[in-house]
């Protein structure tokens, strides 16, 4: 019975180390994938950087295929703000306001940029708005965040705190459709927000670093796991 008992522990012992080894390898793949993707995106936004400005007729059927692009629109800043909460800048706490312009394509979400925290979320910050009526920017598709599902129920009455950009929340706010992307308006030395949009996270350098950290784990359990495995088949031949 002790045999037995001894040769199911080993069995188990057995599987779990190589789950965790080849957990370990497929996270160095996924970094390097991800990697990849950063790489892509980057150089994306670098060949788009010096395009010409498009308008709403050419981008409307399909906003995912210009992202990054530049996008200028015409039409008057509603006073209906949206914040998005939890945005940091050099650590501190603070906000992205967007409000809705009006066009010939149904409402554009304009993000003026990042404002600093009151310090409390009771106390939203007051903002000024442009007062032009032309707004160049970069055209940029929001990814929901499937952790978020806070929602605010208060339609209609501004200003809007959310945790993330949700056009059908914004819609709900607004009583109307609005166009499925955000236009981040382009830095302006006499704007009172804050525009040096993050576009990637993480550089590709940081998934390598991670990528060869799991990689390194990796080998070192598969080591440790095959050193184990031939001792204890000497030890049994002895």
């Amino acid at each position: 019975m002790l045999f037995r008992n001894t040769n199911r522990l080993t069995i188990l012992v057995t599987l779990v180390a190589l789950c965790c080894i080849v957990i370990m390898f497929f996270l160095g793949f996924w970094q390097l994938d991800r990697k990849q993707q950063k790489e892509a995106r980057l150089a994306q936004i670098e060949s788009r950087q010096d395009a010409n400005p498009l308008y709403l007729s050419d981008v409307v059927n399909d906003p995912d295929a210009f992202v990054d692009f530049p996008l200028q629109i015409t039409g008057e800043l509603r006073d209906e703000l949206f914040y998005i909460d939890n945005r940091l800048k050099n650590g501190v706490a603070g906000y992205e306001v967007l409000v809705p312009v009006i066009t010939d394509y149904d409402m554009v979400m304009v993000n003026l940029g990042w404002v600093p925290g009151t310090g409390s979320r009771d106390e939203l910050p007051r903002v000024l708005l442009p007062f032009t009526q032309q707004h160049l920017g970069r055209i940029y598709v929001p990814q929901d965040n499937t952790l978020i599902n806070e929602t605010n129920f208060n339609y209609g009455r501004f200003p809007v705190l959310m945790q993330q950009i949700d056009f059908t929340e914004i819609e709900q706010h607004l009583g109307r459709d609005v166009l499925p992307f955000t236009l981040r308006l382009d830095p302006s030395p006499d704007a009172n927000f804050v525009r040096d949009w993050q576009v990637v996270v993480m550089a590709p350098e940081r998934h390598l670093g991670y990528a060869i950290q799991w990689f390194g784990l990796g080998i070192a359990g598969l080591t440790v796991f095959l050193l184990t495995a031939i001792k204890t088949m000497q030890g049994r031949q002895d």
